[in-house]
């Protein structure tokens, strides 16, 4: 897994007319798939308390919960004008995701066995490591970890690559299969969040419910910081938007279509001024 980072860098200019300002953005945006492609791990849960936000900045003092981040943004002001904004946010909320979409959890596998009772295999659910059965029994306060399979009748034969036993211990005088509440725990995958209730006397996995995934939440994202236009750069409105144009390209885009450029307007502006001087 590697340490999640993110910081600034000014992104290259792109060699079109037009771009999206996208295209200005300082940081890079992930969705939750790219974000576990490029660290190894997942995102945190969305979080309803704060908007959608698909990039983070590493770079920033989060050792004083009052920190602050200053950043430049493009918005719409209150007269509906587009144009750069300054965008104050708390360093820990620059620093973090908040991505939707849900929390994945790798699958939970019961690796077979080849342990057997009565000539016939058992089933590996019921199996365990005595490691992971003595966590649980002390984290549910049961007593008396015993191996079922050790019976006088029809005892396990355990092949001598097997690790594993049918560890079993009581709880409340009830005596509980380890492999089976390790199952029962990991059904929606390995780390989904539950706890532990107890019903008629034993301990039952109980999950919690779905968390939300903020997909259908109508709020508007947290604006992607971006860098300052260039001087060959303009914000240009159009019917799909507001977007960035290369004045540079342009200007040969309509010398090449014939139309009227502003070196035109400029070399007509010129002969007006002499003309005028000489009458």
């Amino acid at each position: 897994m590697t340490t999640p980072e993110s910081k600034p860098v000014n992104p290259p200019q792109p060699d079109l007319l037009a771009y999206s300002l996208d295209s200005l953005g300082l940081f890079v945006a992930y969705t939750r798939a790219s974000y576990l492609a490029a660290f190894g791990a997942q995102a945190p849960a969305w979080d309803p308390a704060r908007l959608t936000k698909t990039w983070f900045d590493s770079t920033v003092d989060v050792s004083n919960p009052a920190n602050l981040a200053l950043y430049k943004i493009i918005a719409q002001d209150s007269t509906g004008a587009w144009g750069y904004q300054q965008m104050l946010i708390p360093a820990t909320e620059a620093a973090a995701v908040n991505l939707p979409g849900s929390v994945t959890y790798p699958p939970y596998v019961i690796a077979p066995t080849d342990a057997m009772s009565g000539g016939a295999v058992i089933n590996a659910l019921y199996l365990s490591l005595q490691s992971d059965a003595e966590t649980l029994m002390n984290q549910l306060g049961g007593t008396g970890l015993y191996d079922e399979g050790a019976r006088p009748y029809f005892p396990v034969v355990y092949p001598a690559d097997e690790p594993r036993r049918m560890w079993d211990f009581l709880v409340n005088g009830n005596a509980v299969n380890v492999g089976a509440l390790i199952a029962s725990m990991n059904a929606n995958g390995i780390g989904y969040p539950g706890s532990w209730q107890t019903q008629n006397g034993g301990p039952v996995w109980v999950a919690d419910p779905p968390a939300p995934t903020g997909v259908n939440d109508a709020r508007q994202p947290r604006p992607m910081p971006v860098r300052d236009l260039l001087p060959n750069e303009k914000l240009q409105v159009g019917l799909m938007g507001v977007s960035v144009v290369r004045t540079d390209l342009q200007q040969q885009a309509d010398q090449a279509a014939g139309e009227f450029t502003a070196d035109d307007r400029a070399t007509l502006q010129q002969i007006y001024q002499i003309v005028n001087k000489l009458g």
